[in-house]
């Protein structure tokens, strides 16, 4: 059940960004929905640099052991949705109120987007303490005409003081044309110098806005591939802000039947630390693992503990830790990046930690040594 079929997914806004990396792409490709593995760009790594009117005071290349892909959310829906009706999926397009989801819910009713009154039914996790408000105000756009990389690597530019600018390729259009595009991220500090876009600006507007900021703070060398982009669609825009959330994966329901959670519902996470869509296609493929590992069930709240419990402890605990940190650095994280400009051995250590946030201890420790 989902609010929206493939046609008004693909008519509308992007909805993210997102950034796959190979551990993602392998669950992916062996579940048998590598679609765009050998079409969609790679990112080869992570390009660093810190700028401070426009001039770039720190940066390096950190390379990752394998390439990561980002593929518009709404092109993945659309063919994925497509896939499931041809599998013969049942596929219901409503917006159900908790007492509708109360009186459908199955043996087993898995929760991966909820409504403010649905996610209420998923307590807290005690264990986190996480931000009462957005980290940072939220831009996206999807970018023709962007001059590429020329190392095929993502572009990560701190701004002190005012956020981050995040780029890298993609692929976005309709399943069965799908083209090249850039993917820019607007991380802004509220009341910094990136907080400028407005929740009811027009696209142009944003974009204009977009590249007068880019124009403004990065380097000129960076600032210059940007110099003749433009939307890809009408769609191409995204303006928000998150705020992070940690849930217990286990909600009850009014008539207290157990419902198990997933992906942003339990693990919410700002997209500054490119974990989101990782962190879903991780849950998903667990999940499924754990229904076909018993299959005739019963799937009742110990099991759903159970099941919840390894992608919590493996994947979307540590990449909530990372997303925090990366936002926030410690002065040990701060002065890594400052180092890893005369050692790849620590560019390369934080890229890994990019694409497996569970290798955050081991990072840290080669940032301490």
């Amino acid at each position: 059940m989902t609010d929206r079929d493939a046609e008004a997914i693909l008519a509308g806004t992007v909805t993210s960004t997102q950034v796959k990396f190979s551990p993602t792409l392998d669950l992916e490709s062996g579940a048998g929905l590598g679609f765009w593995r050998t079409s969609a760009p790679n990112i080869e790594g992570i390009r660093f640099t810190m700028a401070i009117d426009r001039t770039a005071v720190a940066g390096w290349a950190g390379r990752f052991s394998r390439p990561a892909q980002s593929v518009d959310q709404r092109t993945v829906f659309a063919r994925c949705l497509d896939e499931f009706l041809a599998a013969g999926g049942d596929l219901r397009i409503a917006v159900p109120s908790v007492t509708e989801v109360d009186r459908a819910a199955a043996d087993l009713t898995v929760v991966t987007r909820a409504s403010r009154e649905l996610a209420a039914c998923f307590d807290n996790d005690p264990a986190w303490t996480v931000p009462a408000e957005p980290q940072r105000r939220l831009a996206v756009l999807y970018l023709d005409g962007v001059r590429p990389e020329p190392h095929h690597l993502g572009c990560y530019t701190a701004l002190p003081e005012h956020g981050e600018v995040i780029s890298y390729p993609g692929l976005t259009g309709r399943p069965g044309q799908e083209r090249r595009c850039e993917i820019v991220l607007f991380e802004a500090r509220p009341g910094g110098a990136l907080d400028v876009f407005d929740q009811h600006g027009t696209p142009s507007q944003r974009l204009r806005q977009a590249k007068q900021l880019i124009d403004q703070h990065l380097p000129a060398e960076l600032a210059e591939r940007y110099r003749d982009a433009e939307l890809t669609d009408a769609g191409a825009t995204l303006v928000g802000a998150v705020t992070p959330v940690m849930r217990r994966p286990v909600g009850t329901l009014p008539s207290g039947r157990p419902v198990l959670g997933g992906g942003d519902v339990v693990c919410r996470m700002d997209p500054g630390g490119a974990q989101g869509a990782n962190n879903a296609v991780q849950c998903a493929i667990r999940y499924a693992e754990a229904i076909l590992h018993h299959p005739g069930g019963p799937y009742d709240r110990d099991w759903m503990e159970w099941t919840a419990a390894p992608w919590l402890s493996a994947v979307a605990h540590p990449a909530a830790r990372w997303t925090a940190t990366v936002l926030d650095p410690p002065p040990a994280m701060r002065e890594m990046m400052l180092a890893a400009q005369h050692d790849s051995t620590l560019a390369d250590a934080f890229a890994a930690a990019f694409a497996r946030p569970s290798n955050l201890v081991r990072f840290t420790a080669d940032a301490l040594s």
